[in-house]
């Protein structure tokens, strides 16, 4: 996801005050089945070469694909379900050189947070036209000079765009920015691409409910997770706080009925939730949790969604005093009094996601070697409302993430 360092909220959000900055979406289609909504969009836009990537499940063990490409036509010139997890670079370089080969004029991406990842990324090759690893690796984002904000490596205009049909709830299709990982660090890659965010999202209920119902609920914490950190934000925008408040109510009260794979409006919630998290987390930094999920899930070979869990109950309990206003706001709204970071610990005992770094199966070596990648992430220790700058105070928060 998710990567809001990006929106520019370094020093002068200190001199300006909060500002907003929108994503960039054009046309967004709520409760709409995805085979009718493609061809649709594809219309609006005027697009004729659309190039699929999908997750390797929908593609063979579903006809979900087969049925997009039937609606397209010949207006669907490729397909490829060759993603894996966290998109390994090989793997969105030989999209990439595909895709620009066969003339696509849109890249229609359908699945989740890697499948996203993975079509931004092939989005900065082919309007670089770079399609190897050392090059591809000099088009990654960095920091301004004063260290506050993120920007891109380049301002090439895009030269293809994406329409995405997420199928998981991390709110990747609300970011221009990637992840994916590199095989021979294992860490991962930073990329913003110009216009990467989607031009277009397909929000159909009914496709999300065939996601295997673990992976549907670890991703709604993780969505949750971008939507606690943008309410609890150090320098927060009174919109995306509104925004992302109604989301983690969203989420608490309608994750659980996801249970019944009939209850369609859960699912539509949810996806709202994804929206209205979306909506406001490019306009303010996030902490330790959003971005820790780099440092576990390459070098410990855990998804982020997983990993989010466990980080996003830390970090409650870490920042419980600095956040009190912001977890107040939020009980209120769910009618309920006590602590956030109980509520919290209850939905995922509730869920049966995993509360602890054992719960993933990690042990004290591992722990520790997460400490100096996470000294050396440039946002890690970043934006913290109860600061979180040494080993030391990293040993600590990650401490709390040993207790269920």
């Amino acid at each position: 996801m998710s990567e809001q360092a990006l929106a520019g909220v370094g020093s002068d959000a200190h001199r300006e005050g909060t500002r907003y900055r929108f994503s960039g979406h054009e046309r967004i289609l709520h409760r709409t089945p995805a085979h009718e909504g493609l061809p649709d969009m594809m219309d609006w836009f005027g697009y004729r070469r659309a190039y699929i990537v999908c997750s390797r499940t929908l593609n063979t063990r579903t006809v979900v694909i087969s049925g997009l490409a039937s609606a397209l036509g010949d207006r669907c010139v490729g397909i490829t379900d060759k993603v894996g997890e966290h998109s390994p670079l090989s793997n969105v370089l030989a999209g990439a050189v595909e895709a620009n080969a066969l003339g696509a004029d849109v890249i229609v991406s359908v699945g989740g947070g890697s499948v996203m990842d993975m079509v931004k990324t092939m989005q900065l090759c082919i309007s670089e036209q770079v399609f190897d690893r050392s090059g591809l690796l000099q088009l990654q984002m960095k920091l301004s000079a004063d260290g506050t904000e993120v920007i891109a490596a380049t301002r090439t205009a895009p030269r293809i765009r994406q329409i995405a049909i997420p199928t998981t709830l991390a709110t990747s299709e609300w970011t221009p920015v990637s992840t994916p990982v590199d095989e021979q660090t294992h860490l991962k890659a930073r990329f913003l691409t110009v216009d990467g965010s989607p031009r277009g999202i397909i929000y159909d209920p009914q496709l999300l409910a065939r996601t295997p119902l673990s992976l549907l609920l670890s991703t709604g914490i993780r969505g949750l997770d971008h939507a606690i950190n943008t309410a609890c934000s150090t320098q927060p925008h009174p919109f995306a706080s509104l925004m992302a408040e109604k989301a983690i109510q969203l989420f608490i009260e309608n994750l659980p009925r996801l249970r019944n794979s009939a209850d369609l409006e859960a699912f539509s919630n949810c996806q709202l939730a994804t929206w209205y998290t979306g909506m406001g987390q490019l306009s303010v930094p996030h902490g330790f949790s959003h971005w820790m999920v780099h440092i576990v899930g390459p070098l410990a070979g855990v998804p982020h969604s997983e990993a989010a869990c466990v980080l996003m109950l830390a970090q409650a309990r870490w920042s419980e005093r600095q956040a009190a206003v912001q977890h107040g706001n939020v009980l209120r709204l769910l009618g309920r009094s006590g602590s956030f970071a109980d509520v919290l610990d209850g939905l995922l005992a509730d869920l049966g996601l995993p509360r602890s770094l054992q719960d993933l199966g990690l042990s004290a070596e591992q722990v520790e070697a997460f400490i100096q990648p996470a000294l050396d992430h440039p946002q890690v220790t970043r934006n913290n409302l109860r600061p979180i700058t040494t080993a030391a105070d990293l040993r600590a928060v990650l401490h709390l993430a040993d207790r269920a």
